[in-house]
């Protein structure tokens, strides 16, 4: 059960000793100062989880970040793709290639 320990604050390890010691609170205590003792900088409590909105903020923020150093790269795509529906998906070098191409034979 002690492998199974994850203490991210000290209070947190103050709970699971006192669960690995089925109660008895002094060996909950000895157990405690074992695993605190080369843990200076556990915190006291767990941190509060964010809340949506700083979620939300930070995925925005990400974005944002993101396109802006992408952003040339986007841009070149996206004028590839206008040039492709201009030209119906077919560059003038390859149409040119294909009328000049003789047909083939028929195939019995």
């Amino acid at each position: 059960m002690i492998q199974a320990m994850r203490p991210t604050s000290k209070a947190t390890l103050k709970m699971q000793c006192l669960m690995v010691c089925k109660g008895d609170i002094d060996e909950a205590e000895k157990l405690y100062d074992y695993f605190s003792r080369d843990m200076p900088g556990l915190p006291d409590f767990d941190p509060a989880p964010q809340t949506w909105q700083q979620n939300t903020a930070q995925t925005v923020n990400g974005l944002m970040d993101w396109l802006k150093q992408n952003g040339p790269t986007i841009q070149q795509g996206y004028q590839f793709l206008q040039q492709l529906v201009q030209n119906r998906g077919i560059l003038p070098a390859a149409g040119e290639a294909a009328e000049a191409a003789e047909p083939l034979p028929e195939i019995n």
